[in-house]
């Protein structure tokens, strides 16, 4: 089977694709790639577009990913504007923008493209989450990530996930049901 290049400079979405598909013998190959990413707030839009001017260069079977961060209290602010944010803002700054707020839901939109010349396919899937009180565990290129507790990590932000090793990361996104895991059956069928 021909390895389907994953268009990322991204490594720890490059570990959790890795981890998912080789157990299911699908071999993913990351490649880096400049792409000129469309801004926006439809996010199925913008993984559209990144996965067509992904294929444009590879010619190959290519992947694209692409997270969008809704906070239901704050009418879904900030979208596909997380990675921007986290350039300019550090923990602290998203506990002031969520104090006194009641309602601390936060919901992860996971897409993943794939396009083969003939198809494009988008494999969408949430995680729901909220908002703690105050910053546990570091992320440097994530703020967020330091206040945020998604459902399934058992009260722990997602940057204490990733502080306890890549053996407990891969076992999180084996059992964590994602897009990788739509898109694996989607591919095997």
């Amino acid at each position: 089977m021909k390895p389907i290049l994953f268009a990322t400079g991204n490594s720890e979405k490059i570990a959790m694709a890795k981890n998912i598909c080789d157990r299911e013998k699908i071999l993913i190959e990351p490649i880096k790639l400049e792409i000129d990413e469309i801004q926006g707030e439809d996010p199925e839009v913008i993984v559209r577009d990144k996965v067509i001017k992904a294929y444009e260069i590879t010619k190959r079977p290519t992947i694209v990913s692409d997270d969008s961060w809704c906070i239901p209290a704050l009418n879904g602010f900030p979208g596909a504007y997380m990675k921007s944010i986290n350039e300019w803002f550090e923990p602290e700054d998203f506990l002031r923008l969520m104090h006194g707020i009641e309602d601390r839901r936060v919901v992860c939109q996971q897409y993943l493209a794939y396009m083969d010349g003939d198809l494009i396919k988008i494999f969408k899937n949430e995680i729901p989450g909220k908002f703690i009180l105050e910053a546990r565990g570091v992320n440097k290129k994530s703020p967020n990530m330091s206040v945020i507790v998604l459902d399934a990590d058992n009260g722990k932000t997602i940057a204490e996930v990733f502080e306890q090793g890549e053996d407990v990361v891969a076992e999180r996104y084996r059992n964590t049901r994602d897009v990788w895991h739509e898109f694996i059956e989607w591919y095997k069928s």
